[in-house]
């Protein structure tokens, strides 16, 4: 039969699903080799390489850092400064940030200068932190900012956005030198082009190696210019020596910084989000008492009182007269009006019923949503659960421990950046003037003077204040640490407590030592034996 119908051309109902049907086999067969293929082909590569559908809308190809930045640096800047301004674990970060890198008081200079006998300079050392002491209360930013504002606000700047920048102005001020911190958006992102056979990328003027020659700022923005400066369009030009730009280089090459709570923002925002549904949810639950059916949709006599009585006072009180008839369409629309009152009954039309929608998602507790969300951020920021969240619910002594010296090292870390980009920078530009104010101390040794300059930030207080005292006692007594570390490691001064040591001993007399606990040993003395 199948052969008279090739001869006749025609083709039978029997004849198709054979075709359909080896059709199908064919397809399996190679749709079986392909994944048989395919898992030979994984098990001798990367994992993470492999596309299967579940990972569809994962990318395989990357970017250029600096393609990225150029695109979605103003985003990354205006969701950063949103979570800082309305989010109240961002602004938790911030607080955290403050109090553990800078702390009460800030990043403090301590001078090592020694004489020509190799003894601590104590009197030119004294004078050189009064002079920089003096200089930071006056304004030490053109905006009238204390120093230990311009710390806070530049530890907050590059949080918010990544970036630290500033221009050196000597010659101005009470103390002969200021400093004016910047909004780092002024250099424009979005200037790509070239000027005197160099690039200009992001608004950043670089040399062959990518090193910064100037700086092109938007002068919309930045306000009046000095005249010494070429403005070129809407931009001003100025020299990489005048200013500084610092940030987290995260990549090679990258020319701009990257905002430092953008990493799990979204989870920030998508919490909040939920914190707000889930609270106007059950404000609603709470007022919502139930529903009226009527024959004919109408509310029940007296529902719409409350709304036509407000209006009726607010007539009055602007001296209006209402009509019968508006006072009529007054109450119409009163009864149509529903609002969320605490016992509220709500009236549904004619021929409606109320389904309230329940969804199974999450699974999980509303706080536990709100906990993990928030350890996830928290976990991107270098800090813990515990500081972030502010939940010492569960927290005990070891696992206090564990969180929070891991975070303090990171802080350790920042405090490292910030010095760098900032304190040393200043210090070193403003020492020249700081030594011509002062008689005493002599410009012929501004490089010993700058070299010598250290600088102490933040310390904290141990967890457990007894065993770390009887660890340090320890250390001291086997010759592991110094006095002078242990007071470093404490955040102190060493030279002003060796001289409050030796004021109150010319006071009170000597200090007796205390005697090292007594141990008892459970290993035989050979000596003894002996």
């Amino acid at each position: 039969m199948g052969l008279i119908s090739k001869l006749l051309g025609r083709e039978t109902a029997a004849d198709r699903s054979a075709w359909i049907s080896g059709a199908i086999g064919e397809a399996t067969s190679r749709a079986q080799a392909q994944y048989l293929e395919a898992v030979r082909a994984s098990q001798r590569s990367f994992e993470t390489a492999e596309t299967p559908a579940w990972t569809e809308s994962w990318p395989t190809k990357g970017s250029a850092i600096n393609d990225d930045l150029q695109r979605q640096l103003p985003t990354l800047w205006a969701r950063s400064c949103g979570l800082a301004r309305n989010n109240e674990w961002a602004q938790r970060y911030l607080i955290e940030l403050d109090d553990n890198v800078l702390g009460p008081n800030g990043i403090v200079l301590q001078m090592r200068l020694n004489n020509a006998q190799g003894k601590p300079d104590t009197d030119t050392n004294r004078l050189l932190e009064a002079e920089w002491a003096k200089w930071c209360e006056a304004d030490a930013d053109v905006f009238g900012l204390s120093w230990a504002e311009v710390e806070t606000l530049a530890l907050s700047t590059i949080a918010r956005k990544g970036e630290l920048l500033y221009r050196l102005l000597p010659g101005r001020g009470p103390r002969r030198f200021q400093i004016q911190l910047l909004d780092p958006t002024l250099i424009d992102v979005t200037l790509n082009r070239e000027y005197g056979g160099r690039r200009i990328r992001m608004g950043k003027e670089i040399d062959d190696a990518g090193r910064p020659v100037a700086y092109w700022l938007q002068m919309s923005k930045a306000g009046d210019q000095p005249s010494e400066y070429v403005s070129i369009g809407r931009h001003v030009r100025i020299p990489a020596a005048e200013i500084r730009h610092r940030y987290l280089v995260e990549e090679v090459g990258q020319l701009r910084g990257i905002p430092w709570m953008t990493v799990g923002a979204r989870r920030l925002w998508m919490l909040h989000d939920f914190e707000e549904a889930a609270a106007v949810a059950s404000s609603n639950a709470a007022k919502r008492q139930g529903f009226f059916y009527s024959p004919n949709g109408e509310a029940p006599p007296g529902f719409a009182d409350t709304v036509v009585s407000s209006v009726l006072d607010a007539a009055k009180a602007a001296g209006k007269v209402l009509s019968a008839e508006e006072i009529q369409q007054i109450t119409a629309a009163a009864e149509k009006y529903a609002t969320t009152v605490p016992g509220q009954f709500d009236t549904l039309p004619l021929g409606y019923q109320f389904q309230a929608f329940e969804s199974k998602w999450p699974e999980i507790s509303a706080e536990g949503y709100i906990k993990g969300q928030v350890r996830g951020w928290a976990a991107a920021r270098g800090m813990s659960y515990v500081s972030i969240g502010n939940d010492l619910e569960a927290v005990n002594y070891s696992s206090a421990q564990v969180g929070i010296l891991g975070e303090r090292e990171h802080h350790k870390k920042t405090q490292v950046r910030l010095r760098d980009w900032l304190h040393r920078e200043v210090f070193a530009a403003a020492l020249p003037w700081l030594v011509l104010g002062n008689r005493k101390l002599s410009a012929a040794r501004i490089e010993e003077y700058r070299a010598a300059a250290t600088w102490q930030p933040r310390r904290w207080a141990p967890i457990d204040p007894v065993k770390a005292a009887t660890a340090a006692d320890t250390r001291l007594r086997l010759s592991l640490t110094s006095r002078r570390r242990l007071i470093l490691e404490a955040g102190e001064d060493p030279d002003e407590i060796a001289a409050e040591v030796a004021a109150e001993r010319a006071i009170y007399g000597d200090i007796p030592a205390a005697s090292a606990p007594a141990t008892t040993s459970t290993t035989a003395d050979p000596e003894k034996d002996q």
